[in-house]
């Protein structure tokens, strides 16, 4: 064939392709067109996700203290709604915020996120019959929203522990900047309900839905149910929690009739007046928190639908904080248990003694010669004399003089040498000046002074910072004083401890030397009780305490309850069955100075009364500590408080009493 016979071919060939190629094309878009366009228009799919019910709250016997109800939501879904640009979309704003009562400024961030993520947001999440159906029957108004069944959080017993168990709210600035976080889901912002958020609030299940180009539902393709939330088995034990919160009321109304014979209220018309009771019990064996509280407390379901700023300004000042492990306090002569191991396991012994058995006049003013700026006068809450004391007596009698010339004798043989923090060693092997690793957000650390502590105040306030010292100090060659060291040996100047800490120091005192990291949740569970997460007993440190000593403290503890001479005597004489089995010590701190009011009247030094209780003391199972801010006297107001919860552990609650005056000049 020539070489123009075969172009010719080639040709032909080209030509027939191409023009099959033009006439598939052809039908494609002309015959087959609107075929193509039914097809695209139902294969299209939308993908939403439903909410998870957020995980339960029980206590150690399973009651239920936090769950949830069914309820309906009003959601906005992403891809339904008007284009930004549209006027329409300012109309649904409007209509949604008059309708939800939410600022406009508000529901339209929600809009955007939910147009940009294409995806479901919650506008109010628990409604009630009237707006369903209001809502419902006039859908042409709010396009883009819909009513959905939703789980709504439901605290049953919440206001029982609700510094344990916290509450739920909206995400702030921080919580959106979190992966997978938008501005209407539901986060824990306090107690265990924020610890455990992410366990709580399981996985949410996803709904498929072929749709079409008006993106109408056509079926439904699959679905895969919502995984709900762990549930939380806490180591708070209900009844026990219910007998510490009737204590601290009752502790608390008898601190203030203790403070005027008419009682008081607080406000700035009576600044000495009592205002906070807080509580604490501790496993001694293991760390497990069996209840906690402070009181005036809160209801979580405040923040279920969202709190208005009436019902917020309401509420007395610092309800939220959990002054358990938020609260820094002086824990005044409770210390001198510390003081007492430390003297025990060192070898120290006050000045012209050989041994701790040696007796002392535990005088009303001790004279320390200082030849620092220190106090050379130091007056003993008992202004009198008390008679000869040994280290046993003196922490039956919660003697600061015999404690005092412990720690002046301490400075003397030691100062300015390593040996100086041997009080400051101990405290902190025992769990105070640090936080204890509680499962609970927001703990706060305690506060154990040394030199080191003082010079790294003192050049910070030298640099602008925080004013810590008094300025006279900053003169000296260093500023931590002899005086320092005696103020400490007592539980006073600037040593700091929360409640939790001083419950955990004193259980490894009485326990043997196991430092217990405090944990409020047991485990976490499934749906069907399986196991997703352990919180076993773990300890911080362990102590090297002699049996001897952890033996004399027992007994000497147990004599401050049941000597007539022990300062908790009084407040522990109708305990009923079981009170030789009770130890404690008692504790008052000195917070605020004697000054003038605006009508001419004085305020005398208000105190802040402490007492930590221990039982059985031959077997130490629980500690329990109670602290009452501005509430008089260790003795007299904070171990009645804590009568009835011993009461209750060791005799169950038909042993319980009310909650009466112990003596009120005992420390």
């Amino acid at each position: 064939m020539s070489f123009g016979a075969r172009l010719l071919v080639l040709g032909l060939a080209f030509l027939t392709l191409f023009s099959v190629l033009t006439l598939r094309l052809w039908q494609m878009q002309v015959t087959a067109a609107e075929e193509y366009r039914d097809q695209a228009e139902t294969n299209l799919v939308r993908i939403v996700e439903t909410p998870a019910p957020r995980g339960e709250i029980r206590d150690t016997e399973g009651r239920l203290i936090a769950g949830n109800r069914p309820a309906l939501a009003a959601v906005v879904e992403g891809s339904l709604l008007p284009a930004a640009d549209d006027p329409a979309i300012d109309e649904l704003v409007q209509r949604l915020a008059a309708f939800s009562g939410l600022p406009a400024s508000e529901i339209a961030v929600v809009l955007a996120e939910a147009r940009e993520r294409g995806d479901r947001e919650t506008i109010l999440a628990d409604l009630n019959d009237e707006q369903a159906v209001f809502l419902v029957e006039r859908d042409e108004l709010f396009p883009g929203i819909s009513v959905v069944p939703q789980p709504v959080r439901v605290y049953e017993r919440g206001s029982s522990v609700p510094h344990v168990v916290g509450f739920i709210g909206r995400p702030d600035a921080d919580d959106l900047e979190k992966p997978g976080i938008g501005p209407t889901d539901v986060l824990g912002k306090a107690g265990v309900e924020r610890e455990y958020d992410e366990v709580l609030r399981g996985a949410p299940g996803i709904v498929k839905y072929q749709v079409n180009a008006q993106q109408e539902i056509l079926e439904t393709l699959g679905e895969q149910p919502p995984a709900p939330g762990g549930t939380l088995i806490l180591e708070i034990d209900l009844d026990l929690q219910e007998v510490l919160n009737d204590a601290l009321e009752q502790g608390l109304t008898l601190a203030r009739l203790s403070h005027s014979a008419r009682g008081c209220v607080p406000g700035d018309a009576d600044p000495g007046c009592p205002v906070r009771a807080v509580g604490v019990v501790l496993d001694a064996t293991d760390g497990a928190v069996l209840a906690m509280s402070s009181v005036p407390g809160y209801d979580p379901d405040l923040f279920v639908d969202g709190v208005t700023q009436a019902e917020l300004d309401a509420l007395p000042e610092g309800v939220f904080n959990n002054f358990a492990i938020q609260g820094q306090y002086a824990p005044a002569s409770t210390f001198k248990a510390v003081t007492y191991v430390t003297a025990y396991e060192n070898g120290l012994t006050p000045r012209e003694t050989g041994s701790l058995e040696d007796e002392i006049e535990c005088t009303g003013i001790l004279e320390a010669p200082f030849t620092d700026a220190s106090q050379l006068v130091w007056r003993n809450w008992k202004r009198a004399d008390d008679g000869l004391q040994n280290i046993h007596r003196a922490l039956v009698r919660s003697c600061n003089t015999y404690f005092w010339d412990i720690a002046l004798n301490l400075w003397n043989e030691f100062k300015e040498t390593a040996g100086e923090d041997q009080l400051q060693d101990w405290a902190r092997s025992l769990g105070l000046g640090a936080r204890t690793g509680v499962d609970l957000p927001f703990e706060r650390h305690g506060i154990i002074p040394d030199r080191n502590l003082f010079e790294e105040w003192a050049a910070e306030q030298e640099a602008g910072g925080p004013r810590r010292l008094d300025p006279a100090r900053l003169d000296l060659a260093s500023p931590w004083l002899g005086g320092d060291l005696l103020q400490a040996a007592v539980g006073q100047g600037s040593v700091l401890v929360t409640p939790l800490q001083l419950a955990t120091t004193y259980a490894a005192m009485v326990n043997g030397g196991t430092v217990w990291q405090p944990r409020v949740v047991r485990e976490v569970v499934d749906t069907d009780g399986r196991r997703l997460l352990a919180n076993p007993r773990q300890a911080l440190n362990r102590v090297e305490l002699s049996p001897r000593t952890v033996l004399q403290l027992r007994r000497d503890l147990q004599q401050v309850v049941n000597s007539p001479e022990g300062t908790a005597f009084a407040a522990f004489e109708d305990f009923g069955e079981g009170k030789s089995r009770v130890g404690g010590k008692t504790g008052t701190a000195q917070v605020i100075r004697a000054r003038e009011l605006e009508d001419g009247t004085t305020v005398d030094a208000v105190n802040t009364a402490i007492f930590v209780g221990v039982a059985p003391i031959d077997d130490p199972k629980y500690v329990v500590v109670v602290i009452i801010e501005r509430g008089g006297s260790g003795g007299g107001d904070a171990a009645p408080t804590a009568k009835p919860v011993l009461q209750f552990l060791l005799n169950g609650p038909g042993a319980v009493t009310a909650v009466r005056p112990g003596a009120e000049d005992f420390d």
